[in-house]
């Protein structure tokens, strides 16, 4: 009788002690879930239509414009409406355009893993850029034209995207442009960077 009653009670012990390592990992890493972010790979080979390295002028000049300290800094140009390509039916009235901007812009950028880049809209236009520049201060005017002569100038549509790292080392797009592509050229560039220069 007494070894017919062990073998629940041992059933009972083993089930007691499996749900006591469950809830407690029994010392075994838990997984971590990865976030929904877009990661970018830097052994893919995504879509650009320019990439080199900067002379110190102009790295110089968009450390100074736009007080980068980051690793890799993220620059979407956005061209004036006379100078677009592609015509967008977009709103007029600046309020409007910048909340619709935003609405895109902030959900497009959420989605990816920045690696700590710092991101920047600069408007062409300076009717759009001194308003949107009241709005939030990631809005620059590029006010003499130097962004668009140095490095948009070869621009095929409304919006283009300028990815450089700390070094000088760029990825250009100058037409439309995807989350994945923004996200390699981040990966890219800051494996590019010496491990002493990295900041994170």
């Amino acid at each position: 009788m007494v070894s017919r009653n062990r073998k629940p009670y041992f059933l009972k012990a083993l089930l007691l002690a499996f749900v006591s390592c469950a809830s407690i990992s029994c010392g075994v890493k838990q997984v971590v879930v990865p976030s929904n972010k877009i990661v970018g790979n830097p052994a893919d080979n995504l879509r650009y239509d320019y990439a080199g390295t900067f002379n110190q002028e102009d790295l110089q000049f968009l450390k100074d414009t736009f007080r980068w300290t980051q690793d890799v800094l993220v620059i979407n140009y956005n061209l004036s409406d006379d100078n677009c390509t592609i015509p967008y039916n977009k709103p007029t009235d600046p309020k409007t355009r910048y909340d619709r901007a935003r609405n895109y812009w902030d959900s497009f950028y959420s989605d990816i893993d920045l690696m700590g880049a710092k991101v920047v809209h600069v408007e062409a236009s300076e009717r759009y850029a001194k308003a949107f520049g009241s709005y939030s201060n990631g809005y620059y005017w590029d006010e003499k034209g130097f962004l668009l002569d140095h490095f948009f100038n070869n621009a095929r549509e409304c919006e283009n995207v300028l990815v450089v790292n700390k070094e000088g080392k760029f990825y250009q797009e100058n037409r439309s442009y995807s989350q994945q592509q923004v996200a390699f050229y981040i990966a890219k560039l800051k494996s590019q960077l010496p491990e002493d220069l990295l900041q994170n």
